[in-house]
C-alpha cells in the first residue's frame, strides 16, 4: 500500500512539474512574440538583463525539476 502512495506522489509531482515547465515555455515564447511585434528586447520587457538572467533560470530549474520527477517516476526501487 506504502509503495502505492509513493508512486502516486511522485506522479502528482511529475505532473505538477512538467505543467509548470510547458507554462513558463509558453510564456516566455509570449514574451518573443510580443517583443518582435513591437521591436522591444526582453531585457526591456524583464525589466533588464537579471530579470531575463531570472527568466532564464527559472526555465532551467523547472525542465530539470522535471526530468527529475520522470526519472524519480520511473524508476523501479522494490522495498
Amino acid at each position: 500500500m506504502k509503495l502505492r502512495q509513493t508512486k502516486l506522489l511522485k506522479l502528482i509531482l511529475f505532473i505538477c512539474c512538467t505543467a509548470s515547465f510547458l507554462i513558463s515555455l509558453k510564456l516566455f515564447w509570449d514574451l518573443g512574440v510580443f517583443c518582435d511585434e513591437f521591436g522591444t528586447s526582453p531585457d526591456e520587457v524583464c525589466g533588464g538583463e537579471f530579470g531575463l538572467f531570472m527568466v532564464w533560470l527559472r526555465m532551467g530549474l523547472l525542465f530539470l525539476a522535471t526530468i527529475g520527477s520522470a526519472l524519480a517516476l520511473l524508476h523501479n526501487r522494490e522495498q
